[in-house]
């Protein structure tokens, strides 16, 4: 009796494991497929197209914020330039 209750748990453990790795192992080949691997290449450089656009916007705000610091400081126009 003990040994048909260890060869079952056994057996249990070792289906359970095998489907774990299984599993793991699709999850693994789809995120490794070529399409997954590109299609978050597109979205990582969507990504960064768009912290890009959001940096040289603020920037240019900053640029023309202290311009006109400068203007107002040195009394400058801008039809004089």
């Amino acid at each position: 009796m003990k040994r048909l209750f260890w060869a079952t748990l056994g057996i249990g453990f070792g289906a359970a494991a095998a489907i774990g790795a299984m599993r793991w192992a699709n999850r693994t080949r789809e995120a490794l497929k070529p399409a997954s691997v590109a299609d978050r290449a597109a979205e990582a450089a969507g990504e960064w197209r768009e912290r890009l656009r959001n940096a040289l916007e603020a920037g240019r705000e900053a640029m023309a914020e202290r311009e006109r610091e400068l203007r107002s400081t040195y009394g400058v126009d801008r039809e004089a330039t």
